[in-house]
């Protein structure tokens, strides 16, 4: 299996079809078979899906830059996307579920505290929980579908990506879990040359909870100190 044809099929694809800025991946089958990447077309285009799916497994999505995965509770959606263009799902939003609701309290948290001031002192805008295609967990239970591991921030332009750490878990589970998924957050973003930064919570003033205290001129010092290279 040739990935550099695949590559070089959607690539000439989007050479001849200026006006399309993303298609769904089984859309060029029919030329990826006339390139000789298969030899025939089943089931509307589950060649060309087992061979994303096996690239999703081994966390090697990125291989095939124009590659947009969709996912959609247990389902993975494939869409090829221009260069410099971004996929616009057309998939229907369910209504958010009591948990769902929850995360709106998110502003009230440590991290989102926290990335205000590194918006601060990097003078940049975050993208918050930010993730990757191809960053994502383990299989599920159930052996269908894969999460998508969130950063804390990301700044684009800068090519960093941030995440903290430092407050207790639950369970040695968990935090072996963490562990793994912090390992795979580097290996993934290493891969795109995208600095990985972790700044520790025991790093700043915090009360008998492992709240933070929120001393905001103190904090921004540590923080300071902390992204003196990136900015």
């Amino acid at each position: 299996m040739s990935i550099e044809k695949i590559n070089n099929v959607v690539s000439t694809y989007f050479e001849e079809n200026p006006n399309e800025k993303w298609i769904p991946a089984k859309k060029i089958m029919k030329s990826l078979i006339q390139e000789g990447v298969f030899t025939k077309d089943v089931k509307n285009g589950l060649p060309l899906r087992k061979v994303l799916r096996k690239l999703d497994a081994e966390n090697q999505l990125d291989k095939i830059p124009l590659l947009h995965a969709e996912r959609v509770h247990e389902n993975t959606y494939w869409y090829f996307v221009k260069e410099g263009e971004k996929y616009e799902s057309d998939q229907t939003i369910n209504p958010i579920t009591k948990k769902e609701r929850g995360a709106f309290h998110i502003k009230n948290s440590d991290e989102f505290y926290l990335v205000n001031l590194c918006n601060q002192v990097l003078n940049k805008k975050a993208s918050r929980k930010h993730t990757f295609d191809n960053l994502l967990g383990n299989m599920h239970k159930k052996g269908k579908g894969r999460t998508k591991l969130p950063l804390a921030a990301y700044y684009e332009d800068l090519k960093l990506a941030i995440d903290f750490k430092g407050k207790k878990v639950d369970s040695e589970a968990r935090e072996e879990q963490l562990r793994i998924y912090g390992l795979r957050k580097k290996e993934v973003l290493d891969r795109k040359k995208i600095k990985y930064l972790i700044i520790n919570f025991t790093d700043f003033e915090c009360d008998d909870n492992q709240k933070l205290i929120r001393n905001e001129a103190q904090d921004l010092s540590v923080l300071k100190q902390v992204l003196k290279n990136y900015h």
